[in-house]
């Protein structure tokens, strides 16, 4: 019984200290520049890049079309059940 009343105690407090802990997690990624402007992801352009970049942003996308083409397009559902049925 005196342990259960001490737990009723000190759960809350865990629970609000893990909250906290995830809320500051996610507030330090979203500052951070995980994946670019503001925290979110994306294939975002940046305005003024130089000559250079632009050459590699364009060699970029077209060796990410060109592995786009090699991924096979699969016509019917992958069942994941299969061999254990």
């Amino acid at each position: 019984m005196r342990v259960l009343k001490r737990a009723s105690k000190v759960m809350p407090a865990a629970v609000l200290a893990l909250g906290a802990a995830a809320v500051a997690a996610q507030a330090q990624g979203m500052m951070t520049g995980m994946g670019g402007p503001g925290g979110f992801g994306g294939r975002h352009q940046q305005q003024g890049s130089s000559p250079a970049q632009s050459q590699k942003s364009k060699a970029d996308e077209k060796a990410y079309e060109s592995a786009l083409k090699s991924v096979p397009n699969s016509t019917k559902p992958k069942d994941s059940w299969q061999n254990i049925r």
